[in-house]
């Protein structure tokens, strides 16, 4: 385990006693003929629930990455306990948000390819295998895949938060979504060090690296991978606050009309007619009202725009 300087602006890291394990491990060449080596950056709040089943499924990967760097956003749950168990390598950092934790191991990290995953994912066998093999060739600065899939379809506040968020019932994404996307899950390290990584502008955070590297990420076939949404009514509030102190919500013309408790109740008993869960009425005006505490709070301390 690693601890980092509370301002994120230094790599001086500081050892705690605490063995660290790395897997070196060598993808195969690519087309390119030279040897990739892939650093996983999990940026992780409090998800002592999901980050052993991620993990897991890192290390039943056709190709197994170099490393997988565990950045504990000042989780105060056992994520840390649990990852360093695991044999991640587990990076300390003070409660700033996925934006500075990912650039933070982006900077500590090995590897020629960096793959950033949530904590509350997990990943089908091939997957780093196919999401890196387009980057290694040569073929794309990096990639995102279209093959993200809802992993607990069975919890009533998942298909709700699907619904509310437009996302199919069973995935994240459409099928006939577009082949290039803002939202890069795989990326070259000396590029995305080369721009600065990601602007720390709070939630939406994962599509400013796009315009600063001038190209968008190439989607990669049979990635799969699965994404736990909010199981309880609390998840759902807090990531509509997390939400609302973030910087895209305000790009909107009118954020709190936008938001509205009477346009959120229009909005998902239309979703309900059309076939929806009837759980999308309570999330949206739950989701809604943590948008509002969103807004409300960066209104008075817009520097504090993560969860």
């Amino acid at each position: 385990m690693i601890a980092a300087p509370a301002n994120g602006s230094s790599l001086c890291f500081k050892p705690l006693g605490i063995r660290i394990r790395r897997r070196d491990c060598r993808l195969r060449p690519m087309a390119s003929g030279s040897v990739t080596y892939v650093s996983v950056v999990v940026a992780a709040f409090n998800e002592e629930e999901h980050i052993a089943r991620l993990l897991r499924s890192l290390n039943d990967q056709t190709l197994r990455p170099q490393e997988v760097l565990v950045a504990n956003d000042g989780s105060d749950d056992r994520t840390a306990e649990i990852a360093d168990r695991l044999g991640a390598v587990v990076l300390q950092l003070p409660h700033r948000g996925p934006a500075v934790a990912r650039n933070i191991a982006a900077r500590a990290a090995r590897g020629d390819v960096l793959v950033f995953l949530d904590g509350d994912m997990a990943c089908a066998p091939e997957f780093l295998e196919r999401l890196v093999a387009p980057v290694a060739a040569g073929h794309a600065v990096g990639t995102f895949t279209r093959e993200i899939y809802l992993a607990n379809p069975e919890n009533h506040w998942a298909r709700a938060y699907a619904a509310l968020r437009w996302s199919p019932p069973d995935r994240l994404l459409p099928t006939d979504f577009p082949d290039r996307w803002d939202n890069f899950r795989a990326v070259r390290r000396d590029r995305f060090l080369a721009v600065g990584g990601y602007d720390d502008v709070g939630y939406g955070e994962d599509m400013t690296l796009a315009p600063k590297l001038g190209e968008k990420a190439h989607a990669a076939p049979g990635a799969i991978c699965f994404h736990f949404h909010p199981s309880s009514i609390r998840e759902v509030f807090e990531n509509g606050r997390w939400v609302g102190r973030g910087a895209a919500v305000r790009t909107l013309r009118h954020p709190w009309r936008t938001h509205s408790l009477p346009r959120a109740v229009h909005i998902a008993l239309r979703q309900i007619r059309e076939g929806r869960t009837p759980w999308v009425l309570p999330a949206r005006i739950v989701y809604h009202l943590g948008v509002w505490l969103g807004l409300a709070q960066s209104t008075f301390a817009p520097e504090r725009h993560w969860k």
